[in-house]
């Protein structure tokens, strides 16, 4: 319902049929409205997840920071990761940093005086991996090596299908893309 509505309900009915009352809060009633709308947009700002452009470019120019993704979603993931990369580096930022790119599962590790991250859920090498990797490098100690794993499919894992379902498809796509 809309501003202009509640105001005129909420006059005694008298003045509920004068026109000159209705026109001036149905103004006030339309301003109101706007302002609400405004509202909402402004809200959606302080979220990574539904900032608009214009909200990317003003957090760019305060974090000083230039994106390298094209997409939208992608700067979007990039900016959040960058947010989140102020302090001290451990596993627990680098899994914060490789979770805000949203590709499925991911798990870091460090082993054998390496920072290994993998991706559990998601077959094949995700998308925007290069911005990942780059905000990765950014965070990390600088003397610490990284190594991405990646899952691909074999044959043992295609053992529900028939030749006839598969052969649509190129190795490549058996290989790395999702939902086969």
């Amino acid at each position: 319902m809309s501003h202009k509505v509640q105001i005129v309900n909420n006059l005694h009915k008298i003045f509920r049929s004068d026109s000159y009352i209705n026109n001036l809060l149905g103004v006030a009633g339309e301003r109101l409205d706007n302002y609400e709308k405004k509202a909402e947009g402004l809200e959606k700002e302080f979220w990574f997840d539904t900032m608009s452009a214009l909200g990317i470019a003003i957090l760019e120019e305060q974090l000083a920071y230039n994106t390298m993704s094209n997409t939208l979603e992608g700067k979007r993931e990039e900016l959040e990761a960058r947010w989140k990369t102020s302090g001290k580096c451990d596993l627990k930022l680098l899994q914060i940093i490789a979770n805000s790119w949203r590709n499925g599962e991911v798990a870091v590790l460090f082993t054998n005086a390496c920072i290994k991250i993998i991706f559990i859920s998601i077959v094949g090498i995700p998308r925007d991996i290069a911005t990942l990797k780059g905000a990765v490098e950014e965070a990390k100690p600088a003397h610490l090596p990284v190594e991405y794993i990646f899952r691909y499919r074999t044959w043992g894992n295609l053992l529900q299908n028939t030749w006839g379902y598969y052969k649509q498809f190129t190795w490549e796509q058996i290989l790395r893309r999702e939902g086969i």
